[in-house]
């Protein structure tokens, strides 16, 4: 009896102090500081995303000049191409860029100048058939007064895109005039012209207003006014695309009103300006990352943060759906389209019944 209670009382210290050591050997999760979260989140913003995205636009807004420099000194079909790939390569950066229109991006009106559509082919062709000087010195000017608004058209990605593919999309490398290689020249430089310009103050808007709101110079006045624009930021381009882009050539049916439709490049267009949202909400770009908006909902709601990302993936999915172009699919893919539009409807309700709601509660400072 002895034996057996003194075998058992030393079982149970050996269990002890296995237990023990085991319990010890565990790594506490770690403890989420949310005033510091909050911090980071603006900070991060600007290292991880908004700065390397716009290096990156100024590198392939360079490119694209520099092949339609070539395109324009040796107009063959290999330099066709080439300044065709690099339109459509600077276009993934800007439309992605589009997730976060806050900052001088909106306030110096560089979307307007670079962006600015439905294009008018004639009156493009006008401009071509007229004595105007077309430098970049030119075109920096359109826009600048606001009685000229209209002429906006004539500036940025869309008219080059109409001089690369030209109103049918079949456009011949031969067949460019002095005038039109004058022209796409102006056009690509002034593109760069204003990315430089974006690239550089961004750089400043991002380090010293988002990432310091309430001190002196930055537009906000606190970290719940910085954090709101952001989210609201993420509506705004899911409202542009499933309220404007697509569903005005949607409804009714209309081709020509499309963001990019001589390169056919529209759904593209679409796509990655909901790309961009989810990057902005996650705070990623290419390899680099920080902390975002989703860790700041995760801290007090997990499951909303995943409902969010499950919705992000769920319209971004449905892209794929809709096969061919969108400039053909208004007419022949209609509900395939309708399932994309259902799918943004639900993911800026969820932005603007949920997220934003949810830092108005817990972002007080």
């Amino acid at each position: 009896m002895k034996k057996y209670a003194l075998l058992s009382l030393l079982g149970a210290a050996i269990f002890a102090t296995t237990f023990t050591s085991c319990k010890s050997d565990k790594t506490p999760e770690p403890t989420v500081n949310f005033d510091e979260l909050k911090t980071q989140v603006l900070s991060d913003f600007g290292t991880s995303l908004g700065n390397p995205l716009y290096t990156d636009f100024l590198t392939k807004a360079t490119t694209l000049k520099t092949a339609v420099q070539t395109l324009a000194a040796t107009p063959n079909q290999g330099n066709l191409d080439a300044a065709r790939a690099a339109w459509k390569d600077v276009r993934v950066v800007w439309e992605q860029s589009e997730g976060f229109l806050i900052g001088p991006v909106e306030d110096n009106n560089y979307d307007p100048y670079m962006d600015t559509w439905p294009t008018d082919h004639n009156a493009m062709d006008s401009l071509l058939a007229s004595s105007q000087t077309l430098d970049a010195n030119f075109l920096s000017g359109i826009g600048s007064d606001p009685s000229s608004e209209a002429e906006l058209t004539l500036r940025g990605f869309h008219p080059l895109e109409y001089l690369l593919w030209g109103i049918d999309g079949n456009r011949q490398a031969t067949t460019y005039t002095a005038r039109e290689k004058e022209y796409m020249i102006a056009l690509a430089t002034d593109i760069v012209n204003n990315v430089t310009a974006l690239k550089a103050d961004g750089a400043t808007f991002f380090a010293n207003e988002l990432a310091k709101p309430g001190v002196s110079g930055s537009r906000y006045t606190s970290k719940h006014d910085a954090l709101e624009a952001l989210a609201n930021g993420l509506a705004d381009i899911i409202s542009e695309v499933g309220e404007s882009k697509m569903l005005e050539p949607f409804s009714p049916a209309d081709s020509t009103i499309t963001e990019s439709p001589y390169s056919h490049n529209s759904l593209i267009d679409f796509k990655n300006n909901i790309l961009g949202a989810q990057n902005a909400y996650t705070c990623t770009y290419g390899n680099a990352s920080g902390k975002s908006l989703s860790d700041l909902v995760k801290a007090n709601n997990a499951s909303l943060d995943q409902s969010i990302k499950q919705k992000f993936q769920i319209a971004i999915n449905s892209f794929d759906g809709i096969t061919g172009t969108f400039e053909n699919a208004v007419y022949n893919q209609r509900p395939a389209v309708q399932t994309t539009l259902d799918a943004l409807s639900s993911l800026k309700e969820t932005i603007d019944v949920s997220l934003v709601p949810y830092i108005q509660q817990y972002v007080k400072d």
